[in-house]
């Protein structure tokens, strides 16, 4: 009888929402690492804020020091981030298991249903409970099917630039609003955004002899590569291929893989990442909710 009540006084105690402080990041970190890549998406926003290159996220567990989901909470108050990532609320959540997936997901207070929210990469084995949670609550799905894509040191050498290009590092004083008018997902508060992914992550930029950006990758908040952009006259020449190679060696310096996600659809991304000496990984679905028609569905993501 004795051990019944302890059993059942555990499990009540794993059902308290904690909110993870700095200290405890790294034990986050390794409880995600053990579900990877399922887990990549908020498993990589902790390695980042870990790096000391992101500061926006905050991050809760269902249970604690026994995980069994984990998800981040709102953004920061004092990131310059905050209103990028609070409209439409952005956020990513995870467990091995669906059951303690739903319970965060309908956590009181933990999320806003009334409201559309940008579930970020998630393993598309749980898709379908979010879509479970959406329709409970009224609302929902748009599903965006992705690929993620892997290396690591030994899997990819630096490309050489051509001769006439320089590879050098983006400046967010000089590079912000090239980087925004170029990118495809770009919404109110973009700017902010951008800055700070120029300002703290690794990126390449290529430039002609007169000093002009005319090509960019950028790595993300969540340890993945991105955004690649290369200019309409210089197309066809395997640069986001060279730019890739360079911006994983920043990652490598560093001790880390490389990660990268692309759309299923989208087949030139697909051979960049292949020729670049990325790996396909895994699938990823990324789930946009929303409450009114299907108009809203379509508000910009960041991808």
């Amino acid at each position: 009888m004795t051990v019944l009540l302890f059993c059942r006084s555990r499990e009540r105690i794993n059902r308290t929402l904690h909110t993870v402080t700095k200290n405890e990041l790294p034990a986050l970190k390794n409880w995600l690492e053990q579900f990877l890549p399922d887990s990549f998406m908020l498993y990589g926003t902790v390695r980042e804020t870990l790096q000391g290159r992101w500061s926006a996220s905050t991050y809760l567990t269902l249970g604690w020091p026994e995980i069994l989901a984990a998800g981040e909470g709102e953004a920061d108050p004092a990131s310059p981030c905050q209103p990028y990532l609070s409209d439409p609320r952005s956020t990513s959540v995870f467990s091995p298991h669906s059951q303690h997936l739903e319970e965060l997901l309908l956590w009181p207070g933990y999320l806003d249903w009334s409201r559309p929210i940008d579930f970020r990469a998630v393993g598309n084995k749980m898709t379908p409970t979010y879509q479970k949670v959406a329709r409970a609550k009224g609302g929902n799905t748009r599903v965006l099917h992705y690929l993620l894509f892997g290396a690591n040191k030994a899997q990819i050498s630096p490309l050489p630039v051509p001769e006439d290009l320089k590879l050098s590092h983006l400046d967010p004083d000089l590079h912000t609003d090239y980087v925004v008018s170029n990118w495809p997902h770009s919404r109110e508060n973009t700017h902010v955004y951008i800055r700070e992914l120029l300002q703290h992550l690794p990126n390449v930029g290529l430039f002609d002899r007169a000093g002009e950006c005319i090509g960019f990758v950028l790595g993300k908040e969540h340890g993945a590569i991105g955004m690649a952009h290369v200019r309409k006259p210089y197309r066809g020449r395997r640069l986001a291929t060279i730019m890739d190679s360079h911006l994983a060696q920043k990652y490598f310096c560093d001790e880390l893989p490389v990660f990268a996600l692309t759309l299923k659809v989208n087949k030139p991304a697909m051979r960049v990442l292949s020729s670049s000496g990325l790996k396909e990984m895994s699938s990823a679905d990324w789930i946009v909710y929303y409450t009114g028609d299907e108009g809203e569905s379509r508000i910009k993501i960041g991808r």
